[in-house]
């Protein structure tokens, strides 16, 4: 044989030997685990992590659970490490669960920054820490009566083993990120460690701010009521979608609502579209082919308690819209509607301050539905949105409300200073 299949055989030689040398050390790391009283998953599904929603949880529309170890700690308290990705983070994570399900708070050793997408309120490090620890919550007072001279202490005895220690609470489970998953007798005895710190959470007085049970679904961090459904195809039917061309379909579709606000759809609509155009070949005869195109566009839509007037606000562009009494909101937006007595009492001053302060995607009322033309499908861009509307629809004054039929305004003034008379 020739020198160059010599070499080819070697290296597909050694690619098999290095394949079979992982399979068999997986093998052996399996077994070890099982060896424990472990359960090993290399397959888990959703309800691994569908009662979890704080980062790096509960963020964004792709959701990978992979590897995942569950059992008990030394003392009986149960564990999970998995494997987890998503679009702002890949890694491990380790739990042990807690006897209460409590408030959100982060405890950050070093130099190591909050995990991406968080939002808490710092809370003063107790000294006994030492330098460089950060602690949040949104909870002020929670916070603080969780950093008990018990809990510090074993804080301390985990982070010298684990310097840079990124721990919170998510419900009732303790969580760290990057645990030493790959010997598990070192793991053994970090759970323990983390078992330990979860003993000092349970032995402090912090029922007052006991947390209600989430549903077992996947949800949206600061988001409670949202949550993921993933396809239906049936929203085709009932919502503001392109209809033409063929393949109609939905994908990262998420329900749900903020508060009090209105309920909302939101996915991806993907459709093919197929055309027939001309060519000539190679030998310069006409012929004809099937072109198909994909496509796709982001839907977002809030459903009123009401049926209104058709309204729609966009970016000023071409065309021109109604005129308002404000130079600078006829600067920047286009407003069209069906009456425009209507539109003036919804546009009204404080409103156009509203708008031109904080610019929305443009949106179009239309029947008891406020659809939006977001330009993306992201976790994002619905806050922005459902934000945004909540103050919108805040500052519609009463008597447009009480014209549509409702006895007063289903959005009461959550914002201090808005007016709704």
């Amino acid at each position: 044989m020739s020198p160059t299949i010599w070499i080819v055989l070697a290296v597909a030689g050694i690619g098999v030997a290095i394949g079979l040398y992982a399979i068999i050390r997986r093998q052996r790391y399996v077994r070890s685990l099982r060896e424990r009283g472990w359960t090993f998953n290399g397959s888990p599904t959703w309800d691994a992590v569908a009662q979890l929603a704080n980062p790096p949880f509960g963020l964004g529309f792709v959701r990978k659970p992979d590897d995942q170890i569950t059992g008990s700690t030394g003392a009986g308290r149960p564990f999970q490490v998995i494997e987890y990705g998503s679009e702002h983070w890949k890694g491990w994570v380790g739990m042990v669960t807690l006897s209460r399900r409590l408030p959100e708070l982060w405890i950050i050793g070093g130099q190591t920054q909050l995990r991406y997408g968080v939002t808490a309120t710092s809370v003063p490090a107790p000294q006994q820490l030492g330098p460089g620890w950060k602690v949040g919550a949104l909870d002020q007072a929670f916070g603080a009566a969780v950093m008990t001279p018990q809990l510090c202490e074993r804080l301390t005895v985990m982070a010298a083993k684990q310097p840079g220690l990124n721990l919170s609470i998510d419900g009732d489970q303790l969580v760290v990120l990057d645990p030493p998953r790959k010997d598990p007798a070192v793991l053994a005895e970090w759970l323990d460690q983390l078992a330990a710190i979860a003993d000092a959470v349970d032995a402090t007085p912090l029922d007052q701010w006991i947390q209600p049970a989430r549903p077992s679904r996947l949800t949206f961090y600061q988001h409670p009521e949202w949550y993921w459904v993933g396809v239906d195809d049936s929203l085709l039917e009932t919502t503001r979608v392109t209809r033409s061309g063929h393949s109609h379909s939905t994908s990262d579709v998420i329900r749900g609502r903020d508060g009090n606000g209105p309920p909302f759809v939101a996915f991806t609509h993907e459709w093919k579209t197929t055309r027939t155009e001309s060519y000539t070949d190679s030998e310069g005869r006409s012929q004809t082919r099937q072109v198909t195109e994909n496509h796709s566009e982001a839907v977002l839509g809030f459903q009123l308690p009401v049926r209104m007037p058709a309204l729609s606000v966009g970016r000023k562009g071409f065309g021109r819209g109604i005129s308002f009494e404000s130079g600078a909101f006829n600067e920047k937006f286009k407003v069209t509607a069906d009456d425009t007595k209507f539109a003036y009492d919804v546009i009204h001053p404080r409103q156009m301050e509203y708008l031109i302060a904080g610019p929305p995607a443009p949106f179009e009322v239309d029947g008891d539905w406020v659809w939006f033309s977001p330009g993306e499908h992201s976790h994002e861009v619905i806050e922005h949105s459902s934000a945004f509307l909540i103050g919108f629809l805040t500052r519609v004054p009463r008597f447009v409300w009480r014209n549509l039929g409702l006895p007063d305004t289903p959005y009461p003034a959550l914002l201090s200073g808005v007016s709704q008379t």
